[in-house]
Formats: structure tokens, C-alpha cells, sequence
């Protein structure tokens, strides 16, 4: 087929913005139509290098060109990394993950790079969308809250990967500040509109995404030649440095509040006339109450089991132990655990301890700090009973213990691109891990799992992968390609953020639009 001219040009143009507008759009949304927009966007440019007569040379540019030969040596090596694999059905499905690097990749470094307002346009659609997900994500689930599962807020992606992409659309919102009040009222009311929701989904992973990025923000208003610039930076650092201070004071303060005297005086028996379990070595807190004293087992069983159909020796919806789950959700109230506590509990409380929350202050009110206070708690326990199960901060310090006992094991070739369950697992086995086995998940660190399966020189060259072709394109003269990077890299620290669709496409999207398809930074930031 011939060319048709620059009409036609004009055509295959509209074509490729659109299909990268989708996948901006279809983010935070749906994996279906982001595999769509992928295909539209390597579909758009094969036929048109057939129909400019110019195929060789586009997939010449792509894989010839150092910056992006370089950036898809990353995918390449996963490919590679099958050759020492045992595991090829997973080795094969994580290759095809990452797809998306190869798609953006190669696509977006071989055709002409956009405009200051097509990227500007392209990255507000994605933060606008991600903006309105968090309205549906209410409207659909707006019933988890009362129950305090912040995870089930968000029914389209994992709430993690949300919550970064609402980190970055605040970056979008700042750095694209309209002229006009309308305009920026709405700017305005969006960024509420994420911070609120991230409050409510609670991921701790935000909390110093967004502190990074704040700390970047005024970094960048400290080097303006304006005094008055620096003297507002400053300023603003003082405050919210007072004010994360603040929180992460009252939040310890919340967690250690106690009043040992308490102790003193406990009751004997219940008002049944059951005798009282108390625990004075290690009574422990909830809310600022003490859990393990004031027990009456046999009471809260008949009691209990008379409310919920989930047996009392059983366990709640998140794997652990009801009877643990229920006592610390009354001592979160300040109620005996005993019949008289429990016949106290509303149908939503019950329905809150089936779901696994151990607190009444869980999902409600201060939502962030209530989840700051059960990461604490989750400490203490570890610290004293060395027991993590159920409980995702300190499970990650069992993986990232086993993880390096792996790496260090398999330290100059890894295992392999699709072994590293396997060897987490034979891992777990050989140390007598402490986890139950529906808790003996993988690394949850990006960079940890890269020297697990590609060992120490497999890890130098995928963050040199990553390094290179953004220095070499100069893209770190992009401010949100910076704000990017911060939110990826921190990520990275917490999850194995490449291993989902969602993740993947996240990393090659935005990494190859400011690397390979964003103007010059200074027209992009004109």
C-alpha cells in the first residue's frame, strides 16, 4: 500500500497519540484496554512503516539505537535468564509481563518525539483518570470502609499501584498549575480529591512517596534566584517537616499510651461468674487499652458464636485467629472479653472482626495514622513473639531475610528468570521458616529480586538499563520525569513492582514517554 501522502501522515499521527492517550486512560482502570492500546500502538506503527516503505528501517532505529537497544536489554535479559531456568511456565509469563517494554520501547523511540502540549495534554488525561477512578472506586466499594479492608478500595488495580499513580497525578496537577481560577480550582480540588483517598486506602508505601516528592518540590523552589522563593521553601519545609513530625509523634504517643495501674486492680471473675485469663507479663495495647487481660474464653465463644456463623476457634477472612482478631477488637473499645463485651458489638463490628480488622479505629477516622499504629503493633509482636504471620510489614522482613540468604547463595548467575518462587520456597524449607505456608510469598523488592534472578551483575545492568538511556536522552532535566523516578524507585523498595501487568506498564509507559517521546526539556517545561 502506497503512502497516502501527508494526510495520511497526519492520520498515522492521530492514531499513535490516541493509542498512547488509552493506555494513560486505561491505567488505573482496566488491564483489557490497556493490552488494546498496546496493540493499536504497534499495529499504527508497523503498518505504517509498510505503507511508507520504511518497516526496516523503523525496527532498525528502534533496536539499533543505543539509548533504546540499552533500555530493552532489560527485557532481553529476562529473555536470556530462561536459558538457567527450571520454572519456564512462570520465567515464560513474566517475559510476557513485560511486554510493554518492549512495545513502548521500541515504538515510542523510533518515531518522531511529541510536542510540549501533547505531553502535556497526555499526562493530564492520565492523572485526570486516575483522579476519577478513586469516585468510582467509592461509589462501587464505598461499603469496605465501614468494614476498614482498605485493601478491597480499590476493585480495578491493587491498591498499591494506585496509590502511586495518585502520587504522581499530584505531581501532574502542581507542575501543569493553570492560569485561570477555574482551572486551577479544579487542579486544586483533584489533589484533595487524591490525598483524601490515599488516606482511606492507607498504604504506608505513600507516606514517604509523598514526603520525597514534597522534599523535591521545595528543592526545586530553593534554587530559584528569587529570595522570596527560597524563604517560601524554607518555610514550607519547616512546616510540613513539623507537621509529619507531628503525626508520627501522636501516632507512637496513640500506640504507647497505657496506664499500668490498670493492672492493679482486676476484676477475678466475669459477671457470668467465669474466671478471667490475664496476662501481666505481656498484657499489650489496642487503642490504649490492655488486650490480654479480662479474657473469659468459653464466655466469648458461646457468645460469639451465637453472632457469627465464623467459628471462634477459626479464623477471620485475612487467615488469622478469630479469638486474637476478637479480643483486640474489644480491648480497641475498652470492653471486657467476656459475654457482656461481645453481645455490645453492632452487626457492623462483627462483620469488621470477620473481616479480619483488629480495631475499631481501622478504616474509620484518621485512617492513616490507625494504619502507622497496626504497623507498630505488628513490630512489637514480631519483636517479642517472632511470630509475622498475617501481618504485611514484618512478613516482608521475613522475605527480604530469605531473600538475601537466596541471593547470597546465587550470587554471580541467580536462578533464573522463573525460579524465584522455587527458591524462596526450598528456601523457607531449609531455614524452617516461621511463615505459614500460604504466607511464603517472594521478595516484595523490586531490586532484590532482580539480583535473585540474574545475581549480582544481572542487577548492575538492569539499573544501568534504567540509568543510561534517561541520562543519555536528558531526561532527568524533566521535573515529572524526576517525580517519576522518585515514585518508582521508592516502590521498588516495597513490591516487586515490574512482576504485575499493571506495574509493568507503569514502569515502560512513563519511562519511555519522558525518555523517547517527550520534547526537549525546555520546551517541555515552557
Amino acid at each position: 500500500m502506497a503512502p497516502g501522502g501527508n494526510h495520511g501522515g497526519q492520520a498515522y499521527r492521530k492514531v499513535h497519540l490516541g493509542a498512547i492517550a488509552l493506555a494513560l486512560i486505561a491505567l488505573p482502570w482496566s488491564e483489557f484496554l490497556l493490552s488494546i492500546s498496546q496493540f493499536i500502538l504497534v499495529g499504527n506503527w508497523l503498518w505504517e512503516g509498510v505503507a511508507r516503505n520504511d518497516l526496516g528501517g523503523r525496527f532498525k532505529q528502534a533496536f539499533t539505537q543505543k539509548e533504546s537497544l540499552v533500555f530493552l536489554s532489560f527485557f532481553g535479559l529476562h529473555l536470556l535468564g530462561l536459558a538457567w531456568t527450571t520454572d519456564l511456565q512462570w520465567g515464560v509469563d513474566l517475559c510476557r509481563i513485560l511486554l510493554p517494554v518492549l512495545a513502548f520501547g521500541a515504538v515510542l523511540a523510533s518515531v518522531p518525539r511529541l510536542s510540549a502540549g501533547e505531553l502535556r495534554t497526555l499526562l493530564l488525561l492520565g492523572a485526570w483518570s486516575a483522579t476519577a477512578s478513586t469516585f468510582a472506586c467509592l461509589a462501587m466499594r464505598h461499603g469496605v470502609l465501614a468494614q476498614g479492608n482498605y485493601r478491597d478500595l480499590s476493585p480495578f488495580i491493587g491498591h498499591i499501584m494506585l496509590g502511586l499513580m495518585l502520587c504522581f497525578s499530584i505531581a501532574v496537577f502542581i507542575h501543569y498549575w493553570p492560569r485561570s481560577w477555574p482551572l486551577r480550582t479544579a487542579h486544586l480540588l483533584a489533589v484533595l480529591q487524591c490525598l483524601v483517598f490515599m488516606n482511606l486506602m492507607s498504604s504506608l508505601t505513600d507516606l514517604p512517596v509523598l514526603s520525597a516528592l514534597a522534599l523535591y518540590g521545595l528543592w526545586r523552589m530553593a534554587r530559584k534566584r528569587r529570595p522570596a522563593w527560597r524563604w517560601a521553601a524554607f518555610a514550607l519545609l519547616l512546616a510540613g517537616g513539623a507537621g509529619l513530625g507531628l503525626f508520627l509523634r501522636g501516632s507512637w504517643e496513640d500506640y504507647r499510651r497505657e496506664d499500668r495501674t490498670q493492672l492493679e486492680h482486676l476484676p477475678h471473675a466475669s459477671a457470668g461468674g467465669e474466671v478471667y485469663y490475664h496476662d501481666l507479663r505481656d498484657p499489650q495495647r489496642e487503642n490504649g487499652h490492655y488486650v490480654w487481660v479480662n479474657v473469659a474464653d468459653k464466655e466469648l465463644e458461646r457468645t460469639w458464636d451465637r453472632r457469627s456463623t465464623m467459628p471462634f476457634n477459626g479464623k477471620d477472612k485475612l487467615g488469622q485467629p478469630l479469638r486474637s482478631t476478637l479480643v483486640r477488637y474489644l480491648a480497641s473499645m475498652g470492653l471486657r472479653k467476656d459475654s457482656t463485651g461481645v453481645q455490645q458489638l453492632s452487626a457492623q463490628d462483627v462483620a469488621r472482626i470477620q473481616q479480619g480488622i483488629t480495631s475499631v479505629e481501622e478504616g474509620r477516622a484518621k485512617a492513616m495514622r490507625a494504619r502507622v499504629e497496626q504497623v507498630l503493633y505488628e513490630l512489637d509482636r514480631y519483636r517479642h513473639t517472632g511470630d509475622p504471620n498475617g501481618h504485611s510489614a514484618t512478613m516482608r522482613l521475613e522475605y527480604w531475610r530469605a531473600g538475601l540468604r537466596i541471593a547470597r547463595d546465587h550470587w554471580l548467575f541467580g536462578v533464573g528468570t522463573g525460579d524465584t518462587q522455587r527458591a524462596f520456597d526450598a528456601m523457607y524449607e531449609q531455614e524452617h521458616s516461621v511463615l505459614a505456608p500460604e504466607w511464603r510469598h517472594r521478595a516484595h523488592n523490586e531490586f532484590l529480586t532482580l539480583f535473585i534472578s540474574f545475581g549480582v551483575f544481572g542487577l548492575l545492568w538492569s539499573l544501568f538499563s534504567w540509568w543510561w538511556p534517561a541520562w543519555r536522552c536528558r531526561a532527568f532535566a524533566h521535573p515529572l520525569f524526576i517525580a517519576w523516578g522518585i515514585i518508582f524507585l521508592l516502590a521498588c523498595l516495597t513490591d516487586d513492582t515490574v512482576e504485575t501487568q499493571m506495574g509493568a506498564t507503569f514502569f515502560a509507559l512513563y519511562y519511555a514517554l519522558f525518555v523517547f517521546a517527550a520534547p526537549p526539556a525546555s520546551a517541555s517545561t515552557s
